[in-house]
């Protein structure tokens, strides 16, 4: 959930005269994405990160940026990757991407919600830690380890429960292996594998985060107890 120093990291790439691509799939919907702010050269976009079909994606590409063409035949869009385009699923994420717009207020609710969340879980929850900067985080995620409490474990006990959450990112659905991102940044293996992504949305209810930080702190002490 850590925002990265993206307009930093592109001036640095931009003075040394190197192309700077960023995959802001998480961020959109959750923060402001604004490429005049980035300075990025190359954005990539995915509509069901925004409410909207899944299967369609967008790429931004800065003027003066030239491409190699993925795929040749027909010339669709504009030369890069010819084939027939997925028009509904185009016209869905358009229509995502303004109503996101209209709606960036809501990322202060959120905001709020997941700083609740990440303050009654380590107050609550004994020898719990949150993964990632606090502070530059996205306003949609909180990602917690708790030691001695394996994650996947504690996705089924939630689950029955009534409580949808995670593991680790949705790309590595079905590994076993401990996160790579929560070892590079020095969660010891034997604890990645007791993490779990809480994720908040813009239809997420004060009602079922309460719900969730009733229930969470016992589940925790229940799956630790049969250790």
């Amino acid at each position: 959930g850590t925002l990265q120093p993206i307009p930093e990291l592109a001036r640095l790439c931009r003075e040394r005269g190197v192309l700077f691509h960023t995959d802001a799939v998480q961020s959109a919907g959750g923060a402001a994405v604004e490429v005049s702010t980035l300075g990025v050269d190359l954005l990539s976009l995915s509509a069901h990160k925004i409410y909207g079909p899944k299967g369609v994606g967008a790429l931004f590409v800065r003027d003066g940026v030239t491409l190699r063409t993925l795929v040749e035949g027909g010339g669709q869009e504009r030369g890069r990757r010819s084939g027939t385009e997925l028009v509904w699923g185009i016209v869905g994420m358009g229509r995502a991407a303004e109503l996101v717009a209209h709606h960036a207020a809501d990322r202060a609710r959120v905001r709020a919600l997941r700083d609740r969340l990440i303050d009654r879980v380590l107050d609550h929850v004994p020898n719990s830690r949150l993964n990632g900067d606090r502070a530059r985080r996205l306003p949609t995620n909180a990602n917690f380890t708790f030691p001695g409490a394996d994650g996947e474990t504690l996705i089924l006990a939630l689950d029955r429960e009534g409580f949808a959450v995670s593991a680790g990112a949705a790309c590595t659905t079905g590994q076993v292996e401990p996160s790579h991102v929560l070892r590079a940044i020095g969660v010891p293996p034997q604890e990645a594998t007791c993490s779990l992504r809480i994720t908040l949305g813009g239809p997420t209810t004060e009602d079922e985060v309460e719900a969730l930080l009733e229930t969470l702190p016992a589940v925790v002490a229940r799956i630790r107890g049969r250790g």
